[in-house]
C-alpha cells in the first residue's frame, strides 16, 4: 500500500520595516530568488513574470536543479512555489504571503514542506537543514526589504 507521506509544514513569520510593494520589487517580481534563498545557487530558465503558471529550475546549491511552478500569485500580497523531481518521489511546496501591518510596517508568513515517499525521508534526515534554510530565507527577505524601503 502506497502512502503519501508529509512532513508539517515549516512555518516563520516575521514583521518587516518595508511596505508589501517594497517586499515584492525586491524579493519576488525580479525572480532572482537566490538572493534570498540560502539554497538557491540561481533561478533559471525562467518563463515569464512572477505570476500564476510561471515555470522555472531551481538551481540548488548541492547540485540538484527542481522544476518548479508558480501559483496564488498575487502582486504585492501573495506567490505558492511548487515542483520536484524524481518521478514525484520528491515534491517541494512553499507559500508566502505578504500583508500591511501599517503604512511603513508589513508582515511576510513563509512556509515550505517536502512531500512525497523520498521527500518525507529527506525532510526527516535534513529537518534541521530544512528549518535553517526557511529561517534563513525569511530573515534575508527581511533584510533585502528593509534596506530597499531606505533607499
Amino acid at each position: 500500500e502506497l502512502r503519501t507521506t508529509t512532513m508539517a509544514p515549516i512555518r516563520v513569520s516575521a514583521t518587516v520595516a518595508a511596505t508589501p510593494t517594497t517586499i515584492w520589487e525586491t524579493c519576488f517580481a525580479p525572480m532572482k530568488w537566490e538572493s534570498w534563498d540560502p539554497d538557491l545557487a540561481e533561478v533559471k530558465d525562467v518563463s515569464g513574470a512572477c505570476e500564476d503558471g510561471c515555470k522555472c529550475v531551481f538551481a540548488m546549491k548541492d547540485g540538484n536543479d527542481i522544476p518548479i511552478e508558480l501559483s496564488n500569485v498575487k502582486k504585492n500580497e501573495s506567490v505558492d512555489f511548487s515542483g520536484g523531481g524524481l518521478g514525484g518521489l520528491l515534491k517541494a511546496e512553499g507559500k508566502v504571503l505578504i500583508s500591511a501591518v501599517d503604512d511603513a510596517t508589513s508582515k511576510i508568513d513563509y512556509s515550505f514542506e517536502l512531500k512525497g515517499l523520498l521527500g518525507s525521508i529527506v525532510a526527516v534526515i535534513k529537518k534541521k537543514e530544512c528549518v535553517e534554510g526557511t529561517e534563513g530565507g525569511l530573515a534575508n527577505m527581511v533584510k533585502l526589504s528593509e534596506a530597499a524601503q531606505k533607499n
